[in-house]
């Protein structure tokens, strides 16, 4: 099993055993806090990117993440049948995604949709919310 693997594997767990009111302030306790939290859910979403889904199209997902520490930025850039995840803002993003911590985590590990997220407003889309779509065709 891939250090990645192990990581998401380890976070999801975290996830599921932490109520949901302790999760940012128990995170931020361990090593690497919040920052290696968030480094592992977008490191395995960049994982999960496929390009025959993405038909050859591109474009930059960017994300801002709410947390006590203030908001942490995260990119995806789709080009060229790649997938590249980084921090920070990338010029020019398609789309911008705005969400707390604590509903990104359950976003991530499966114990919130992506539809339900944006209907309840816990997820906020800035930009092309048309291309936000296509992160969730263009990632298994």
């Amino acid at each position: 099993m891939s250090d990645l693997a192990v990581r998401f594997e380890e976070l999801v767990a975290f996830v599921e055993a932490t109520p949901k009111g302790d999760i940012e302030k128990t995170l931020a306790g361990q090593p690497g806090g919040v920052t290696a939290a968030l480094d592992t859910v977008y490191e395995k979403l960049a994982s999960t990117f496929n390009p025959a889904k993405a038909g050859g199209e591109k474009g930059t997902f960017q994300y801002e993440v709410a947390t006590d520490e203030g908001t942490k930025e995260y990119f995806l850039h789709v080009e060229n049948d790649t997938c590249v995840v980084g921090h920070g803002t990338e010029e020019g993003a398609d789309v911008i995604i705005g969400i707390k911590l604590v509903d990104m985590l359950h976003l991530a590990t499966g114990k919130l949709s992506g539809q339900k997220a944006f209907i309840t407003g816990k997820l906020k889309l800035r930009g092309n919310a048309f291309f936000g779509m296509k992160q969730g065709e263009w990632f298994d």
